[in-house]
């Protein structure tokens, strides 16, 4: 059948736009790679290019002609612009098929189309073989009686759902990969103003029941299934071809099985054959040290990760049995991260703060338990997020806990930022439980901005580890004492200022306003709170410290600690030299009295020394921004936050070597 008459099929996906750089649209190229299987599609239907990344609504729709089926992959990031797309299509072009699927749609529908009588058909969980039997019947103008998985409209608009769950396909490669169809080498060929990342797939499934999940619930499968490491290399390898600088693994718990090394040293051997990918990040597993400490410092070993990632989520018994991780053992978080930290390698974990069960003081001593463990790295905190399909979605579920939510608009982090012909998105995050009221989370979160800003970009860094290890306060008593303002306000204005900041960003959030703060002097994209504060406050490091030291010195007056004043000057000096600014001397030097260099270069590791009398001298090498704050802000943060590279590099010795 000629192209001309052939049934138009366009496939919408749209992925984050992070400031030109965007995701392949897999879920599109599997879909239509294996529906091309069926000899019937080939003959009948024309697939148009693929709709794949965020843009104006009317910048896609005016890409549609006669469309026959219009299929949408809905994700938290692009549901209110794919319903628009998909509403608007409806309206010019009746005739049309609209067919969603994906997280954001309930596997519960009948409300769903009530609400949007627009859609014609909707598929629960894994989606290539239901829509390729989709488009047959389609195409031979039959109804979708028996179809598994599948909701639909019949002629008369009434809405039908097969509650059947679709059997899984043992064998993965049953479905085609896009990447080796060359279904995506026209689309890099020819956009030039772009660069693309890529999503492989090793398995599928997830054995644990976490209830913030899709996985653990949505997923609809506990059992793994895994894609032959022939499919696996031939993929990495057209990455590795294409020039894929950033791969992105899908799978629920890399490092969990046996061939997982296999995978890593060929990502290995492709980077070194091409120099792609360059990157290749992954959700590592929940319960295995060993395997992952390999693959971790291996993958490490030849700079595909940024860092590794250790997630704790809450530190909470109570919490962990709540939301079904009770299964998933800390002791082996804390195993691997001692280890990785000993081996000098970049590690990160999560907190997510508004689970079931957490309270002010479980909150808090959590926090205290990841930092006084040694932990050095990244500590990224997180509300959380309700997604559609988890036991957190569920209305039994949130009663149980009494969760109360918020819809806040959607700012994607570090991507660009939505311009107002972009139709705008939204998420749900938990502001309240029964163990933690609205208030206690507005106070925690500011407590968490700021624990992020001073530990895991580095502010305080030092001086959290010095008052910590040397003074025995907790992490928390000064992190406390500046998210409760409990300073001179009026002699530390900058802090002053900056918490009130944080305690109206909080209060933002009931007003619907997103959490991503856009910051134009340093980039066309979103920063995270803590990060648009630390950028804010690199402005001007002198006074910025010398406040710092103020409340040092009150807060431990205030606590009955007995410290040497000069020791914590020192300490903070330290601490200041230690951050990059945008406009610094290509070399710095300075004198320390004290061995300070020497106790914070060994304080994190495996044979820490005491602080003594001893002189040193600390010298740098920081890079010069020559006041280029969009540059200053990418290789600080966006570049180096992960992988440990805030800080600016320094040695020391001691005066008689000096």
């Amino acid at each position: 059948m000629p192209d001309d008459v052939k049934k138009r099929i366009y496939l919408n996906e749209y992925n984050v736009l992070l400031d030109g750089t965007t995701y392949l649209p897999l879920v599109s190229g599997l879909l239509q790679a294996h529906a091309e299987l069926s000899e019937k599609i080939r003959e009948t239907c024309l697939f148009r290019p693929y709709l794949f990344h965020l843009d104006a609504s009317a910048n896609i729709i005016k890409q549609y002609e006669d469309p026959f089926v219009a299929a949408f992959s809905m994700s938290m990031w692009n549901e209110q612009l794919s319903l628009h797309v998909a509403r608007e299509v409806k309206r010019r072009f009746p005739e049309c098929k609209i067919v969603v699927g994906g997280a954001q749609v309930p596997h519960s529908p009948e409300t769903f189309f009530d609400q949007y009588p627009f859609i014609d058909i909707a598929v629960r969980g894994e989606g290539e073989e239901a829509f390729t039997e989709i488009l047959e019947r389609l195409v031979d103008g039959e109804d979708l009686a028996g179809l598994a998985g599948v909701s639909w409209r019949d002629s008369n608009g009434e809405f039908i759902n097969n509650s059947t769950d679709r059997p899984f396909n043992r064998d993965l490669d049953t479905y085609p990969s896009p990447y080796v169809s060359g279904l995506f080498d026209d689309l890099i060929d020819t956009r030039d103003d772009l660069t693309f990342q890529a999503i492989v797939e090793t398995n599928r499934g997830c054995p644990f029941l976490c209830t913030f999940c899709y996985w653990g619930k949505g997923g609809l499968s506990r059992k793994y299934r895994y894609h032959s490491l022939n499919r696996v290399n031939q993929e990495i390898e057209w990455m590795g071809k294409r020039g894929i600088q950033y791969v992105f693994n899908a799978d629920s718990n890399f490092g969990m099985h046996r061939r997982d090394m296999e995978i890593a040293k060929f990502l290995a051997e492709t980077k070194n054959k091409y120099g792609f990918p360059e990157k290749f990040r992954t959700c590592y597993g929940k319960n295995t040290d060993e395997k992952i400490l390999e693959i971790g410092s291996f993958m490490h070993s030849h700079g595909l990760e940024k860092g590794i990632t250790i997630s704790y989520q809450s530190m909470s018994e109570q919490v962990q049995k709540n939301i079904k991780r009770d299964n998933i053992r800390i002791d082996v978080a804390k195993s691997l991260q001692v280890k990785f930290g000993d081996k000098g390698i970049p590690i990160y974990t999560e907190l997510i703060l508004g689970l079931p069960g957490e309270t002010v003081a479980s909150w808090i001593g959590g926090v205290d338990e990841v930092l006084s463990s040694g932990f050095s790295n990244q500590l990224f905190i997180y509300s959380c997020l309700v997604f559609p399909n988890t036991d957190l979605g569920d209305s039994d579920y949130q009663k149980e806990f009494g969760i109360v939510t918020q819809r806040i608009e959607a700012a994607e982090i570090h991507a660009k930022k939505r311009p107002a012909d972009w139709q705008p998105e939204f998420e749900d995050i938990v502001v309240t439980t029964n163990t933690m009221s609205k208030d206690d989370w507005r106070h925690l979160m500011v407590f968490s901005w700021i624990t992020m800003l001073l530990h895991s970009l580095k502010l305080g860094y030092f001086i959290l580890g010095y008052l910590f290890n040397r003074l025995g306060c907790r992490h928390s008593e000064l992190i406390s004492c500046i998210s409760e303002a409990r300073f001179d306000q009026d002699a530390c204005p900058i802090w002053s200022d900056q918490v009130a900041a944080l305690y109206n960003q909080a209060d933002k959030f009931f007003d619907g306003e997103g959490r991503g703060v856009f910051l134009p002097e340093h980039g066309d994209i979103y920063w995270d709170v803590e990060e648009a504060c630390f950028l804010n406050l690199s402005a001007d490091l002198d006074s910025f410290y010398s406040e710092t030291l103020d409340i040092c010195r009150s807060f431990l007056q205030s606590s009955g600690k007995t410290f040497d004043n000069d020791e914590l000057s020192q300490v903070v000096d330290y601490q200041q030299m230690r951050i990059p600014t945008m406009m610094l001397p290509e070399k710095s030097a300075k004198l320390f009295s004290l061995n300070i260099p020497e106790y914070f270069q060994k304080l994190f590791g495996p044979n820490p020394v005491p602080l003594k009398a001893s002189p040193q001298q600390l010298t740098l090498e920081p890079e010069n921004f020559e006041n280029d704050k969009r540059l200053y802000a990418r290789k600080t943060i966006l570049w180096g936050r992960k992988s440990d590279l805030i800080l600016v590099p320094a040695e020391y010795c001691s005066v008689e070597q000096y």
